[in-house]
């Protein structure tokens, strides 16, 4: 399954053993904090809906925001998103975790597992 968020180069990948994976990329450019909403909203343009409100995250310390949605990648395939960014060091990151509807749970339960372990160089 292929996320609609971010466009950057991959800098970490955790594939998932029933089809979902966990993606960090670097943002082709830095992301004013102000705008990091709006990037993440910016989605839908791309064929994502169900958006939810962006709400806050924090990762090692650093706050960001964090939206889910949904995608159709083909018919009948409905697949689901927990997308959020954050700047630090010069960067914006985006997180993307990104499964098949019906495995989100699971999946997001491993998203939460890295996150509590994530460690800022």
């Amino acid at each position: 399954m292929a996320s609609v968020s971010g466009s950057g180069p991959v800098v970490l990948l955790f594939e998932a053993i029933d089809g979902g994976h966990i993606d960090v990329r670097t943002a082709p450019q830095p992301i004013a904090d102000d705008q990091l909403a709006q990037y993440l909203e910016s989605v839908s343009q791309s064929g994502a809906t169900n958006l939810s409100t962006a709400e806050p995250v924090n990762i090692d310390g650093v706050s960001g925001v964090m939206i889910t949605y949904n995608l159709t990648p083909s018919p009948g395939v409905t697949a689901k998103d927990e997308d959020m960014v954050v700047n630090q060091g010069g960067d914006t990151y985006d997180i993307v975790l990104n499964t098949a509807a019906a495995n989100f749970s699971a999946d997001q339960a491993a998203l939460q597992t890295v996150l509590n372990s994530w460690k800022w160089a």
